[in-house]
């Protein structure tokens, strides 16, 4: 039997009350930004070291349950070891013939392979679970709010900022939703003979696919229920509204924003030494 809402955490959010949930949701999301462009900037191993205890130092502050995290992100994980072996054995650079380990017909590993699908999986990684902290720790309407006050200043230039705000958290909020409705769906079949957790990896592939239509079906039937739920309450955007929860950030919101900032500069400028 399927058990993805233990496996897939992305887009649910776990309320453990703690510093990083108090957090301004601008904050965090500018703070998410700085590291998703550090993974890009850095390009060192010793980078990532330094930015390694401050994702510790989140990862504690916030109190989600680390197993939570891992167990949630297992499926993830095995596809990006899946895509990051293939990097090794295909790797497209330039690869002097002093440094090839392995070589078999067309497959070769070598140094310049390994390091650059390990630099690869680190930023992946990386990319990844800030994306997945800054969902379990903000609430669905703090994080609607931020992008909204942070892409405020495109509106002069009549970019419909509400409007996409809202179908791009919408969409973040419909994958929980979708895996729902696929083990619901899995074990419906469980109990009419047609087990999804026996056979071999193509059996089970093709078992999975057979749940693709009825959840797509099931999601425009949500997404039109949506819509109508919208136009019955009148729902214009952003123009004229008001909200019930406003974003104040705190001095120390800004100290620990500047904090990061500092932090990824010194993991940035940090040369490569191990290469």
């Amino acid at each position: 039997m399927l058990e993805l809402q233990r496996n897939v955490i992305f887009g649910q959010f776990v309320e453990t009350g703690s510093p990083i949930h108090q957090l301004d949701a601008r904050i965090k999301l500018v703070a998410a930004a700085l590291l998703v462009a550090a993974s890009f900037l850095v390009d060192s191993f010793l980078g990532f070291a330094q930015l390694l205890p401050l994702v510790v130092l989140v990862q504690v502050v916030s109190r989600v349950p680390f197993s939570y995290v891992a167990r949630g992100s297992s499926f993830f994980l095995g596809f990006l070891a899946f895509i990051l072996v293939f990097q090794v054995f295909f790797y497209p650079g330039e690869v002097q013939e002093s440094n090839v380990l392995w070589h078999w017909g067309f497959l070769s590993v070598s140094t310049e392979g390994l390091r650059f699908a390990a630099i690869l999986g680190l930023r992946v990684l990386l990319i990844y679970y800030v994306t997945t902290m800054v969902m379990l720790t903000t609430p669905l309407v703090d994080l609607t709010n931020g992008l909204e006050l942070l892409f405020r200043p495109l509106q002069r230039l009549r970019v419909p900022v509400n409007e996409l705000v809202l179908v791009c958290v919408i969409s973040i909020k419909f994958v929980p939703i979708f895996i729902a409705e696929m083990e619901r769906l899995s074990r419906a079949y469980t109990a009419r003979g047609v087990p999804f957790d026996e056979g071999g990896a193509l059996t089970r592939a093709r078992r999975i696919g057979r749940l693709l239509i009825p959840i797509v079906i099931g999601g425009f039937r949500r997404a039109d229920l949506l819509t109508t739920a919208m136009d019955t309450r009148c729902y214009q955007g952003g123009r004229g509204r008001t909200k019930l929860r406003q974003l104040r950030a705190t001095p120390a919101d800004w100290l620990i924003l500047l904090l990061i900032v500092v932090w990824v500069l010194a993991a940035w400028q940090l040369p490569d030494r191990l290469s």
